[in-house]
């Protein structure tokens, strides 16, 4: 995971913070890691005031959970970082169990679907690293679990169109806050693990 540069994170303070990091060092026979400092400052001082903490990571086509403790502030190699005890054992979970990281509502995150000749246009619920995500759409629109959809277009105001494919899990019918019927539909989302990550740094600090 350090090798790879692979994002690491956390969800802190009951879920209300999203600390997202990477490994910067371990040392097994002196017993602790070093995490980069987050971009979001409000995410490194919550870090630093919990104490044990369950850290997630995709390396490598697999899900991983371990937990460090301690934290405190150190440097690496001249730049701020977070040291914490290290983890005992590695766990392999199942990838449902990943956080997902929420699209604030102030923020116009759409995907646009390319329906047969016609184009279906979604807001983006949420997503997970690991490109599972939740799209909410017109109740009248009719998709089939299991249905592959190519060439989708996730759209963020502040950076370039990120290009997917999407294979559609489940749909569920959801009332929006207006009372309007909709359908939310649970995908697993093909792109570009970097641009998924871009993605989510974003969402973290709006939500901060």
């Amino acid at each position: 995971m350090r090798a790879d540069g692979d994002p690491v994170t956390a969800s802190i303070e009951s879920g209300e913070v999203l600390f997202m990091s990477r490994l910067l060092r371990v040392e097994p026979a002196h017993g602790f890691m070093v995490l980069a400092w987050s971009s979001q400052k409000h995410s490194n001082l919550a870090l630093l005031g919990e104490g044990v903490i369950t850290f997630r990571c995709n390396h490598r086509g697999a899900h991983y959970e371990f937990a460090g403790g301690a934290a405190r502030e150190t440097q690496h190699a001249g730049e701020p970082a977070i040291q914490l005890t290290l983890p005992v054992a590695l766990v392999a979970a199942e990838r449902r169990t990943q956080a997902r990281t929420p699209v604030p509502p102030r923020v116009p995150l759409r995907c646009d679907l390319p329906l047969g000749p016609a184009s279906l246009a979604a807001s983006v619920v949420d997503m997970t690293l690991g490109g599972m995500g939740s799209l909410l759409y017109d109740a009248s629109i009719g998709i089939e679990p299991g249905t592959r959809i190519e060439g989708a277009l996730i759209r963020h105001p502040r950076r370039a169109a990120v290009v997917a494919d999407l294979e559609v899990r489940y749909v569920t019918r959801v009332a929006l806050p207006d009372g309007r019927p909709a359908n939310r539909a649970g995908c697993r989302i093909f792109a570009d693990a970097k641009e998924i990550e871009e993605l989510l740094r974003l969402f973290v600090t709006e939500l901060e």
